[in-house]
């Protein structure tokens, strides 16, 4: 998931120790991401003995507001930490990356090869994610924001390809590609525990706002990358399915989450060929679709940095399909 709405930020600190032992040595943390984004998001840490890796980190804040705190509360040092790892490159996951370098100078910083650039460079992630969708979508007002969730930006230690076994102590942890979501997203499954760490590959049909008021619709680049991705994690043996913005669960309400997952595409696959349908001969606009996903989905407005991309992806899907053509037309603006 990504955002581009700040909000306040308001008694993060007071939620420091609200963690929760979800068994194995796998703890879930709180962030101050509802207060900074409006938008739910949980780190996790896994514990071998008195050394731990912490996955999505939140935001640049998030490392003062309540991870300190809480691992303060878990009776471990900061000084400790083994190893930082992020899902993928947007903010929310590997901003809070570089605010640990002080506290834990020993620490690794972990995350996707593919993704690696976004994490060192907000200027290259601003390039080809937040900037991409000219004539539809414009978030400079929201640049600066968006910047300081993530700058000064970390450089990565490790490069993580699919397959790859990362060490945390005495535990190890199993890189998953699942792209999709973003070109590099990796999940990583903890085989002691048999916890599975989604960060945003599993999305449902999207994520409830802190505050309720809207819904940040599934986000994800290709259609064909998010399916495989999915598919790919319903084969794995996980117990528990820890995705980053929604509450752990079970295999079997994780597997519902995952067919959730890929309904929803499937559902917004049939939606974007019904509308090809009814606008032909006249083009089909990404913002039109972005709309109707929006839609869909109660997000409020509907074009937003979630909707904009799924919408695009369902579109080159159906052009590669031969449904249609890629074509520019004369803006809305300039009639």
């Amino acid at each position: 998931m990504s955002h581009s709405h700040p909000h306040a930020e308001a008694g993060a600190s007071r939620r420091a120790a609200e963690f929760i032992e979800l068994g194995d040595g796998i703890y879930q943390l709180p962030t101050d991401y509802p207060e900074v984004c409006n938008a739910p998001l949980w780190s996790y840490l896994i514990r071998s003995e008195e050394r731990f890796a912490l996955i999505d980190p939140g935001v640049r804040s998030t490392f003062g507001a309540t991870l300190a705190g809480a691992i303060d509360a878990l009776g471990l040092e900061v000084a400790n930490t083994d190893l930082l790892l992020a899902t993928h490159g947007h903010p929310d996951h590997s901003g809070g990356q570089s605010s640990w370098i002080d506290g834990a100078p020993g620490a690794r910083i972990g995350a996707p090869l593919v993704d690696a650039p976004w994490v060192e460079s907000f200027d290259r992630q601003w390039t080809q994610f937040w900037d991409d969708y000219p004539g539809i979508l414009d978030n400079n007002p929201s640049r600066e924001f968006l910047a300081s969730l993530c700058v000064p930006e970390p450089t990565v230690d490790l490069l993580l390809r699919d397959g790859d076994e990362i060490s945390v102590g005495s535990r190890r942890l199993s890189t998953v590609e699942t792209r999709g979501h973003s070109w590099g997203h990796c999940a990583y499954f903890d085989r002691d525990s048999r916890a599975l760490f989604t960060g945003d590959a599993v999305q449902g049909r999207g994520i409830v706002a802190s505050d309720a008021t809207t819904v940040f619709a599934p986000l994800y680049v290709d259609v064909a990358e998010a399916r495989w991705g999915l598919r790919r994690l319903m084969e794995l043996p996980f117990e528990q399915l820890c995705p980053a913005h929604v509450e752990p669960m079970d295999r079997d309400a994780g597997l519902a989450f995952l067919s959730e997952s890929l309904a929803f595409i499937d559902e917004v696959d049939d939606l974007a060929r019904r509308m090809v349908e009814h606008a032909a001969p006249s083009p089909l606009l990404t913002r039109d679709l972005a709309q109707r996903i929006g839609e869909l989905t109660g997000t409020n407005p509907p074009v937003t940095p979630q909707t904009v991309p799924t919408a695009r992806a369902h579109l080159y899907h159906l052009a590669r399909e031969g449904v249609l053509d890629a074509a520019w037309v004369p803006s809305r603006r300039s009639s």
